[in-house]
């Protein structure tokens, strides 16, 4: 009885390891046509923006070289921005909008307290995160010497 308890865990503990391998082999494998140079910016400004200074502010960091896509949230005051790192910086994108707006624009950068709180927030010391490591430096390492 005990042999068929310690076989069967051992079996579970096979599929789930070989489950989070493969899942992490799907999620990090290089892709196909990817563009992996593509970051999100959000850039904040002190006041709520009307429909006016939405359209504006959403042609103004469209016509950004290396800007691909913009959202406003009025309400908010901000602008997201998905550009590519390698042209353009979310420093650059924030200093144009201040200067042709002449509205105060920063970059938004989260506390440590959000950071710590975002998904997936694994201890480094946990097995999960040594585990899901382990399997990405592996695929990591091999699909670095296919290229």
């Amino acid at each position: 009885m005990l042999k068929r308890i310690l076989l069967g865990t051992t079996l579970i503990l096979v599929i789930l390891v070989t489950t989070l391998a493969v899942h992490i082999y799907a999620v990090t494998r290089p892709k196909t046509g990817a563009i992996s140079h593509l970051a999100l910016t959000r850039i904040d400004f002190n006041q709520s923006l009307d429909s006016l200074q939405a359209g504006s502010l959403s042609e103004l960091a469209e016509s950004i070289n290396g800007v691909q896509e913009v959202r406003v949230n009025k309400s908010s005051g901000h602008v997201i921005c998905m550009y590519m790192h390698k042209e353009v910086s979310p420093k650059e994108i924030a200093d144009k909008l201040h200067s042709a707006t002449s509205m105060m624009a920063s970059v938004y950068q989260p506390s440590e307290e959000t950071l710590a709180q975002s998904c997936p927030a694994f201890s480094e010391e946990s097995l999960t995160y040594r585990l899901g490591a382990f399997f990405q430096r592996s695929f990591e390492n091999k699909t670095k010497t296919k290229l």
